[in-house]
């Protein structure tokens, strides 16, 4: 069935919210309306992509460069049949749809998107991890605890020597604070907020990181599969700054010079099955579970789930991005930045519609959010470490 694409990147904070009727921050409102044409790079060739606004010249240049065959959204043409795909789920995802003209047919219903709520609460990593524990035979961490009072939080904190805190719905690294850079009365001045607005605050242990990366998976409906992975950075902070874009066998290569091959089979395996026992039932399409490679005692592991981003993600654009628009033996990294572009600005070039070398922005040109992606072909300069 072809899909209906709504690029809503604000997702997340409306899941926190809970209802309809959310607005959206400034800026996360900007990057929606920037980034509205994102979805013609991950769209297949039948699908439709809502983008009320976007540089028609813009995306018919594009067009011709590139393998997109995605088309501009039309309610008279392209309700039947159809099955709408935002970016998340939420009832502000819902409302939008609604409001663009889109069938009752193609949406899903308001029981559905509870169920996708509740499942994107962060407390279902724990979930996650405790059948983990059951099928990996090496150790994970120790399991991430739901506070529900900022006492919790400090208890918490004291005992692990410190903690990480982080708001139950959140994107992108944002809603993640290092308790140990703030004094006891401003992490129960956190703690009170963030237990105000969402119900609860999720405590984890401090780990001693060495790489991000993610698992990407699909669902069905009946079984989860991974596609592939993510290989992502995060700059100075938590905050999510952009993805290596090259083959899963090149991005494995590079995790098990950190952690064993056999640790990462095992793993996904592991996830495949409890995901498929977790979610299967409540969400199909794509969506990322967020790992990393840590350091204990002088030996490397694996944690693996930090939290579960059940929505598209921007590993996922990425992987489409390497094996649909970049030229077999060019490695790329993608930027998702606001303010300066730090992008190469070197002339795109093209084999066959796909991206060799150059600097390619993937969102029309114009505002202060930039998504780009620099290509260089057999790069020994492209670092895993931005």
């Amino acid at each position: 069935m072809s899909l209906i694409h709504l690029f809503n990147p604000e997702n997340d904070l409306a899941l926190a919210h809970g209802k309809s009727n959310y607005t959206a921050p400034p800026n996360a409102m900007a990057l929606h309306q920037a980034g509205e044409a994102l979805p013609f790079w991950y769209a297949n060739p039948n699908d439709v992509v809502i983008a009320p606004n976007i540089d028609i010249k813009w995306l018919e240049h594009i067009k011709t460069r590139t393998n997109i065959k995605a088309s501009i959204y039309i309610p008279t043409l392209h309700n039947e049949c159809y099955e709408a795909r935002p970016w998340g789920w939420s009832l502000d995802a819902l409302r939008q749809l609604t409001n663009a003209g889109v069938d009752n047919n193609a949406l899903i219903s308001h029981s559905q998107i509870e169920n996708i709520r509740q499942l994107s609460h962060r407390r279902t990593t724990i979930d996650i991890l405790s059948r983990l524990n059951e099928f990996l035979s090496f150790q994970l961490p120790p399991l991430p605890f739901e506070a529900k009072t900022p006492n919790d939080v400090i208890a918490f904190a004291k005992k692990h020597n410190g903690c990480f805190i982080k708001s139950p719905w959140s994107s992108s690294g944002r809603g993640v604070v290092n308790a140990s850079t703030l004094s006891e009365r401003e992490l129960i001045r956190r703690a009170e907020g963030i237990i105000k607005r969402q119900g609860s605050i999720m405590c984890e242990v401090p780990l001693n990181k060495l790489a991000d990366f993610a698992m990407l998976f699909h669902s069905d409906g009946n079984t989860v599969k991974q596609i592939g992975y993510s290989l992502f950075y995060t700059g100075n902070s938590t905050a999510y700054s952009g993805n290596i874009t090259t083959s899963d066998t090149i991005i494995e290569n590079h995790l098990s010079t950190m952690i064993s091959i056999e640790q990462l089979y095992n793993t996904s395996c592991a996830l495949e099955n409890a995901l498929t026992d977790i979610i299967t039932s409540k969400y199909t399409g794509f969506f990322g579970v967020d790992m990393l490679i840590y350091n204990k005692n002088g030996a490397n592991k694996i944690a693996p789930c930090i939290e579960i981003n059940l929505r598209m993600t921007m590993g996922i654009v990425a992987w489409h991005l390497y094996h649909n628009h970049l030229a077999p033996d060019s490695k790329a990294i993608m930027r998702v930045e606001y303010g300066k572009d730090s992008s190469s600005k070197k002339v795109p070039t093209f084999e066959d519609k796909k991206l060799v070398e150059g600097s390619l922005s993937l969102i029309p040109p114009g505002t202060n959010f930039h998504i780009t992606l620099d290509a260089k072909r057999d790069s020994e300069t492209l670092q895993f470490s931005i």
